[in-house]
């Protein structure tokens, strides 16, 4: 047991009680194919979904010097303190 995979699936097996074994090894054969077939299928349900719909990619955060001119006007309006009552 030169690997490390076969030193842990050692461990595991000797963990689990003489005479369970067999039924046990089954038993975690059968799991993971069904785990196999389950993600299969959940992955292909979601291509599918994704084929049918549009990606659409959020656009960033405006970036510092693109505010629009009305803002900036409004704003130095706030500051000058020019109130019209």
């Amino acid at each position: 047991m030169a690997s490390p995979i076969q030193r842990q699936a050692w461990r595991t097996l000797m963990d689990i009680p003489a005479g369970e074994r067999t039924g046990a090894v089954c038993r975690m054969i059968c799991e993971h194919k069904n785990q196999r077939e389950l993600l299969e299928a959940v992955r292909q349900v979601i291509r599918q979904e994704l084929q049918g719909s549009q990606i659409q990619i959020a656009q960033a955060a405006p970036q510092a010097g693109s505010i629009d001119e009305d803002i900036l006007g409004f704003l130095a309006s706030l500051q000058e303190g020019d109130d019209t009552d």
